[in-house]
């Protein structure tokens, strides 16, 4: 069976808008201004230590609260905020009921990457997933795309979809693996060592449907 591997936050999941609805919740909390707020906001949009970020926030803002305290309410409330929408949880299935194995790699904490994948429908949606915190290697390292297929029962042989071009896309290409970028809706998309571009999930799924004869081969 073929194999199709999706990254999860900003790819499957809208992260971007849970994390800046709980910089809000934050900042009501805190009497943080607009700013600070959006500035909260653009440190969890990083690609980075969600750690580091959290001590950076308690230190700019100058809060008693131990940032690892903070880091651990984030993990709690994030499952609770963000979705999935249906044309997601569609193209999957139309994935899977033509004979493809469905696996998520993330990278992240498993508290708050597994009860994503829990409250949002997808744990139904997917054959399994692999959080780095728990498998002890982190995308791109091309390890945790063959210790999916392990897990998977399957080939390391099909697509990488995902939205971070140097976790998802140059990580699933050194692992051996076509290519999904998910790139959203941007004019000035760059150009990408991606195999595909797609505006999202959907498009990238239809377009490896279109193409399973190959993946096949």
């Amino acid at each position: 069976m073929p194999l199709a591997l999706f990254d999860l936050d900003g790819t499957l999941i809208d992260q971007a808008s849970a994390a800046s609805q709980w910089a809000a919740e934050f900042g009501s909390m805190h009497s943080l201004t607009t700013d600070q707020i959006s500035g909260v906001a653009a440190k969890l949009a990083q690609r980075r230590s969600k750690e580091q970020a959290f001590r950076e926030i308690a230190d700019e803002l100058g809060l008693d609260d131990d940032p690892l305290r903070i880091w651990a309410d984030y993990r709690r409330r994030m499952p609770e905020l963000v979705t999935c929408t249906d044309d997601v949880l569609d193209s999957l299935s139309a994935l899977r009921a033509a004979g493809w194995t469905i696996g998520i790699v993330t990278n992240g904490e498993v508290d708050n990457q597994e009860g994503k994948v829990l409250r949002t429908g997808l744990a139904e949606a997917v054959d399994g997933w692999v959080i780095s915190a728990e498998a002890g290697v982190r995308k791109p390292d091309p390890a945790i795309f063959a210790l999916a297929a392990r897990r998977l029962g399957v080939p390391l042989r099909g697509w990488m979809v995902g939205d971070g071009h140097e976790s998802d896309v140059a990580g699933g290409a050194a692992a051996g693996l076509r290519t999904a970028w998910i790139a959203g809706g941007d004019a000035d998309t760059p150009a990408s060592i991606a195999t595909i571009t797609a505006v999202d999930v959907p498009a990238a799924v239809a377009h490896i449907l279109v193409s399973a004869d190959a993946v096949l081969d």
